[in-house]
């Protein structure tokens, strides 16, 4: 009875207040939603790297990591009776593979005896003449992959083999071939060892293989060469009564399907692979597993463990502010309930039975919401899956394969158990004050928190600076496992800014009281009532609004740290990776390879011998522009180089058309080139043939512009030694790397006029993004062009924009700010119809005293405006310090040297303005609200009711 009472007691508290139980019901939804969210994305995102593992190791190799390779080798443990592997091979065939749950695309046996000696049979008074040593066995499930050249597949023996009926069996080709079997002929196979046997045979067929690149392979075909087949119930009967521990070999291989693999599935896969292991070498010891799904599953588990982990970390801020509305939520609820708790509490009901009904009502919102926030939170997967950038979504991204387990439910519980203590901590407290303790604490609203009293928010600054300094003086945080510069693999990176926006904003709900002060002080003008009121409304009863800002401050501040966070690594990205490729698309391309003709002349290099040299031939590079899709096209030849300033150097020789390079080539800032434009530096080698342009790493030896620089070009095993003219001086050219040598960049045809001839380019290429790269590519081959290799930003970006760590990164942090934005707005809201509702006596006494309806609601407007400014301002100041801060020192790079070209941090200024936009929409709705809200009240009849009306 006690349990029902109190169960209804919680049902009727929950409809009494249905709106912020509904308030409540959606922070732990929230919370249950991105708690879920995270290791659910982790095996998402880690399954599809596993599928793009199998289907590259596929194509590379042939053979899918998801096959079972079972054998045993007699030479190591022993050969075998037949009898003695029968238990295993009815294991395996059968229950063993059937356990895995996995669809098998092909499944082959084969087993074989020791070295057998191969005779012709006897002649008429002579000998038998040894021929070579095979082996006899059988392979089973490759029917389909055994082409008969000759003759017919070996039939079942009725008796033993004798010289009347022998054995029917077949070869490879290889081995009749080799030896100059043919079908029909009969051979005798002779056993040494304790039980010598002799055994007739008659060749049959000779086979080959349909394909011997099938994956359907165990071994590769050839290595059967040297054993001859016949069935397999010949192989285990007669022939094993004949011979003596027949199995010297055994093989059991299965093709096994991955790609309906999901990630319920993929965990526990890992455990039957093991099971099936262990209870096969149970029946054969020495029995071995040499190819299995094991190591890409556990390639897999660990990914996701891993990401698992970074992502939580990563998502501590975001479900904080997730679980300070809940907490925020129960405060609300519990001060609606203060009168009742304290009555309670004198008419003797023990604190226990009252935190009890708090808690079977918390237990109920967490049951529905460990009901409607799991797919929810595959939906929160989904987007994060989608995800580019910080808000940034992708249509073109390939859905991830999700699926609930209870390892990602148990998340959500967490989050249920965390909110429950959140939510409970002001039911706690005020079961612990009864009527007189309420009286005195109504007194005492002005006192502060205890984390203003302790000055704990001075003190969390300690812990963000100590990890900027780290990070200016090593460039990044040492802590175990989580260790490097990167924040994708390192999430501490980004703990030290988040906790830097939660320290700032906990000091700046304590300064802006003070400063909502000095302005209650400057509004004392004469006229000035109602923003009078609403200042000294504001800044004697911060407790009324210190939740709401502060939710307000720190959801800001995160977003306009995560927005500039992302701005600046996206354009980071974007800018390393184009540079990197140096254009939009390059393509390695060669040329058709001619020998020198009699009566041409000598080439400019020294021939070797008689040998003659390479010449290459082609096609004009305007051809590419025939190409449906290209719009410009140059050649850009990359050879090497050697000079002398003061030691001998190696340098990277870059060879252009000066009239088409600034067409296709990457951006090029003036500050690369020392103030010239990539056009005057062209117009540059127009003025000058001979003309280079070199990194400032060449004018180390005392050169200057305008000085020779003798060059031995080194192109494809040709030399010669060309003088230049250093025409100007650049830090950085696109698609070339200081790190990696001088760079020299001069006119193609000069380098090839120098040379006697034209080498090896690649081609560089501006084309419209619609028309998809393969459809180039086909293009220019259609022209009779071999292109070996293809390079393209776009795609190269795509691919790091893919990468499960960062895309987990901004899509938890899209989502999350999603998430804490709504629930601020909802806070927001309720917090000042809340407030207004607690102030009805004091609006209805400003009413008594001669204030209009508009000026109450002026004041009213004031306060809710002069808090979304403070919030909005003091966030968004926040986010930007702590962005100028940090974002510098986060050091995320791409390409073979990170950091070059350098990417300036970037404030998102867009974002921030669209932020801006939301709250200001969400102030009118508030205000439209609280007009309706003060319309129905009737402020005469509060002053009338006083308390009662509370």
């Amino acid at each position: 009875m006690i349990i029902f009472s109190v169960l209804t007691t919680a049902l009727k508290r929950l409809r009494t207040n249905a709106g912020l139980a509904l308030c409540a019901l959606l922070a732990l939804v929230a919370a249950v939603a991105l708690a879920v969210s995270i290791p659910v994305y982790a095996e998402g995102a880690s399954l599809r790297l596993l599928r793009d593992e199998i289907a590259r190791q596929e194509t590379q190799t042939g053979r899918s990591p998801f096959a079972l390779l079972f054998r045993y080798i007699g030479s190591q443990r022993g050969a075998l009776e037949w009898e003695r592997v029968q238990p295993a091979d009815a294991y395996i065939s059968g229950e063993g593979l059937a356990s895995l749950g996995l669809k098998q695309e092909s499944f082959a046996r084969h087993a074989r005896t020791d070295q057998l000696r191969l005779f012709l049979p006897p002649r008429a008074g002579g000998q038998n003449q040894f021929l070579r040593n095979v082996a006899l066995g059988f392979i089973t499930g490759l029917d389909q992959q055994i082409h008969l050249v000759d003759g017919s597949l070996p039939q079942p023996a009725a008796e033993k083999p004798s010289e009347k009926q022998p054995l029917e069996v077949i070869v490879a080709r290889g081995l009749a071939d080799e030896v100059g079997i043919n079908v029909g002929e009969t051979y005798t196979l002779v056993a040494g060892g304790n039980r010598p046997a002799s055994i007739a045979i008659r060749v049959v067929g000779i086979w080959a293989p349909v394909n011997a690149n099938d994956p359907a392979w165990f071994f590769a075909p050839d290595t059967l060469d040297d054993v001859v087949l016949t069935s397999e119930a010949n192989y285990t009967g007669p022939v094993a009564s004949l011979l003596r521990n027949e199995v010297a070999q055994i093989v059991w291989y299965a093709r096994l399907s991955g790609n309906g693999l999901t990630a319920t599935q993929a965990s526990p896969l890992l455990d039957r692979v093991a099971a099936v292991r262990t209870r096969a070498t149970g029946f054969v010891p020495g029995l071995k597993l040499e190819i299995s799904p094991a190591e890409p599953l556990g390639r897999y588990q660990k990914r996701a463990a891993e990401l698992t982990v970074q992502l939580g970390v990563f998502s501590i801020p975001i479900l904080g502010l997730v679980l300070y509305f809940a907490g925020m939520v129960a405060g609300m609820l519990v001060n609606r309930q203060r009168g009742e708790i304290a009555l309670l509490k004198t008419r003797g009901v023990r604190d226990a039975q009252i935190l009890g009904v708090y808690l079977v009502e918390w237990l109920l919102l967490g049951g529905l919401a460990l009901l409607i926030g799991p797919p929810l939170g595959l939906r929160f997967a989904q987007l994060m899956g989608r995800t580019t950038s910080f808000l940034v979504l992708s249509e073109q991204a390939e859905p991830l394969a999700l699926a609930l387990t209870w390892a990602s439910l148990r998340f959500g519980v967490a989050a249920v158990a965390l909110a429950l203590i959140a939510a409970l901590a002001p039911a706690a407290a005020a079961t612990r004050r009864t009527l007189v303790d309420e009286q005195q604490q109504a007194a005492r609203q002005l006192r502060p928190p205890f984390w203003q009293r302790y000055y704990l928010d001075l003190l969390l600054l300690i812990p963000p600076a100590y990890g900027i300094y780290q990070l200016q003086r090593t460039g990044g945080l040492q802590v175990g496992a989580l260790a490097g510069s990167d924040p994708f693999s390192n999430p501490l990176l980004l703990l030290v800014p988040l906790l830097l926006c939660f320290a700032l904003g906990l000091v700046a709900v304590r300064l802006v009281p003070l400063l909502l002060e000095g302005l209650a002080r400057l509004s004392v003008r004469p006229g000035w009532v109602a923003p009078l009121v609403a200042l000294r409304s504001l800044a004697r009863q911060p407790v009324a609004y210190r939740g709401a800002l502060l939710l307000l401050i720190l959801t800001l501040s995160l977003a306009t740290f995560s927005a500039s966070m992302a701005a600046t690594i996206e354009g980071a990205l974007r800018q390393a990776i184009t540079y990197q490729v140096g254009t939009q698309t390059r393509l390695i391309e060669t040329g058709e390879t001619a020998r020198q003709q009699p009566g041409q002349n000598s080439p400019p290099a020294q021939p070797s011998g008689d040998q003659q040299e390479p010449r290459f031939l082609f096609i004009p590079v305007r051809d590419h522009l025939s190409i449906p899709g290209v719009e410009a096209a140059t050649r850009v030849g990359t050879y090497e180089a050697g000079f002398q300033t003061g030691s001998n150097k190696t340098a990277q020789l870059i060879g252009i058309d000066r009239l088409d390079f600034p067409k296709v080539a990457a951006p090029f800032p003036r500050a690369w080139g020392g103030g010239e434009s990539l056009g005057s530096l062209m117009n540059l080698l127009a003025r000058y043939p001979d003309g280079a342009i070199v990194s400032r790493d060449v004018m180390t030896g005392g050169l200057k512009v305008g000085d020779a620089l003798p060059l031995q070009m080194r192109l494809y095993g040709d030399q010669r030694t060309t003088t230049f003219r250093i025409v100007a001086v650049v830090d950085l050219f696109p698609g070339f790397y200081p790190q990696d040598g001088p760079i020299v960049v001069a006119n193609l045809d000069y380098i090839h006029d120098q040379m006697g001839g034209q080498y090896p380019y690649d081609v560089w290429v501006a084309r419209d993004p619609a028309v998809e790269l393969s459809k180039v590519v086909a293009g220019v081959r259609s022209l009779g062009v071999n292109v070996i290799d293809q390079i393209d930003a776009n795609e190269l970006i795509i691919r790091e924009q893919t990468q499960p760590r960062r895309q987990g990164l901004f899509g938890l942090l899209s989502v999350g700010f999603v998430t804490a934005a709504a629930l601020t707005l909802l806070g927001f809201l309720l917090s000042v119809l809340i407030n207004a509702r607690r102030r009805a006596i004091e609006l209805g006494v400003l009413r008594a005293i001669g204030l209009s309806s508009t000026q109450v609601g002026l004041a009213l407007g004031i306060e809710l405006t002069l808090i979304v400014l403070a919030g909005t301002g003091a966030g968004t100041g926040i986010g930007l310090a702590a962005a100028i801060l940090v974002v510098p020192l986060l050091q995320v790079g791409a390409g073979p040297h990170p950091g070059t070209p350098v990417f300036a941090p970037l404030v998102a200024w867009n974002e921030v303005a669209v932020i801006y936009a939301v709250f200001a929409i969400t102030l009118l709705i508030t205000l439209l609200v609280l007009a309706v809200a003060l319309g129905r009240t009737q402020l005469a009849q509060a002053v009338k009711l006083g308390d009662a009306n509370l």
